[in-house]
């Protein structure tokens, strides 16, 4: 078997048994060895390859363990969801697929990566939010906003730099402005009194609009965001 996929079960067991057992230290063991998965394989292929099934998979998952952690969700939740995740990667095939030399540039990552961390905390959140209601999902939320805004800012960047403009009417582009004023609405939520009690509900909701704007908007409209 690869041995990405080996270290990668390994991930999975120790995420499982930080789950079961409820130690803070497994569930963070897992997280690290997910992530030097991913620095291994930014290393071999010489770019971060988070843009494929397997790796985006992995992120996520350490991503999610991180979340539950500052969360302080239920760590049965956290390990078994994070494990699951992981143990799902492994039917999966590790090739990447080459990104056209076009497009391979550092503000690419800067804004590509960091909107597929923000998507994961955002998504990480909203599960945790639904099942596990003492959980403190607002502190991770705003490190989810603030990589958001990291994407949308380095994206106007890239526009501006490659096109001549700042913001370009495209559906990815509309619809990521949308949702970065949504997220907004959300921390307005938690200190406006006669919103306090729906903003558990707005973060779960948020999870849809993540999957949405990740996966709906190009397959639905399509547009420059559609490499």
């Amino acid at each position: 078997m690869d041995v990405v996929k080996v270290v990668t079960g390994v991930a999975a067991l120790l995420s499982f048994a930080g789950g079961v057992l409820r130690r803070k230290e497994l569930l963070g063991l897992s997280a690290l060895t997910v992530l030097g998965v991913l620095a291994y394989r930014t290393k071999l292929f010489g770019y971060p390859p988070i843009f494929d099934g397997f790796d985006t998979i992995v992120l996520f998952s350490a991503v999610f363990g991180v979340t539950a952690l500052l969360s302080k969700a239920d760590l049965r939740l956290a390990g078994v969801a994070a494990g699951a995740l992981l143990l799902g990667t492994l039917f999966l095939p590790t090739e990447v697929k080459s990104i056209p030399p076009i497009i391979r540039t550092p503000l690419f990552f800067v804004h590509v990566g960091s909107a597929l961390i923000s998507y994961a905390v955002f998504l990480s959140c909203s599960v945790i939010a639904l099942f596990s209601k003492k959980a403190e999902v607002i502190k991770p939320f705003r490190w989810g906003f603030f990589l958001f805004t990291v994407s949308l800012f380095f994206g106007a960047l890239w526009a501006f730099l490659a096109w001549g403009e700042v913001f370009m009417l495209d559906p990815k582009s509309i619809f990521s402005v949308g949702f970065w004023l949504f997220t907004a609405f959300v921390f307005h939520s938690v200190y406006d009194e006669k919103l306090k009690g729906v903003s558990r509900w707005l973060v779960i909701f948020s999870g849809i609009l993540v999957l949405f704007l990740f996966l709906g908007v190009n397959f639905l409209f399509g547009g420059t965001h559609e490499f």
